[in-house]
């Protein structure tokens, strides 16, 4: 049976040179799995040929997207293609279909859609949202969540304003945390091994759960 857990393929030097708290950290915060760690970093390597056009910290971030639709089990969906939206930036866009381009998942073909606050998110699995504004954050997670759709992003305090899996640069890495009453709500199944390199936010205690 080939290896499904992701620590030997996901763990590789990443660009440094770039660093950032890890966001949601408070007295007394723990990290699934790992003892006497302030933050769990995963990290994911870059393609050893990236697009000119192409940040560093996007390409790490689409690697992280990649990642998390390989290790999850997702349901089922009309046409059986898994259907992924993008809301945001430009630029992380094209990283983002450059890394998706021609890859299966479980030999289901992924989609890379283009969507707004205003888009119908019926029938997608998961949206990336690289955004900034609150506003526009809350809007789009309005939506995802009428759709039972899987929500990541890299905005601060992602998790408060409702999504499902927040990334973020530490060290020059890509760590992230996760809330799982939130991602129980879309009907997928993530990898115990993916999510044990991450931290496990407990939203109503406002720190990691054990």
């Amino acid at each position: 049976m080939p290896d499904r857990s992701p620590r030997r393929r996901l763990f590789g030097s990443a660009t440094p040179g770039q660093t950032k708290k890890q966001p949601g950290a408070r007295p007394g915060s723990r990290t699934t799995g790992y003892r006497g760690t302030a933050a769990v970093v995963l990290l994911f390597v870059l393609p050893l040929l990236c697009r000119a056009a192409a940040s560093p910290e996007d390409e790490l971030k689409s690697a992280a997207v990649l990642s998390f639709l390989r290790y999850s089990d997702w349901p089922a969906a009309p046409g059986g293609a898994i259907t992924v939206g993008v809301f945001g930036r430009a630029a992380f866009a094209e990283a983002l279909a450059h890394t998706l381009e021609g890859k299966l998942i479980n030999n289901r073909p992924v989609r890379l859609v283009p969507v707004d606050p205003a888009s119908d998110l019926h029938g997608f699995q998961m949206v990336y949202v690289a955004a900034n504004k609150a506003s526009d954050v809350r809007q789009i997670l309005a939506a995802t969540a009428a759709a039972n759709a899987l929500a990541i992003g890299d905005t601060d305090r992602f998790l408060d304003y409702g999504g499902a899996i927040h990334l973020f640069l530490i060290d020059g890495h890509i760590g992230f945390e996760v809330n799982l009453e939130t991602v129980g709500h879309t009907g997928v199944t993530i990898s115990s091994s993916l999510l044990r390199l991450g931290q496990i936010r407990d939203l109503h205690h406002g720190k990691a759960a054990q």
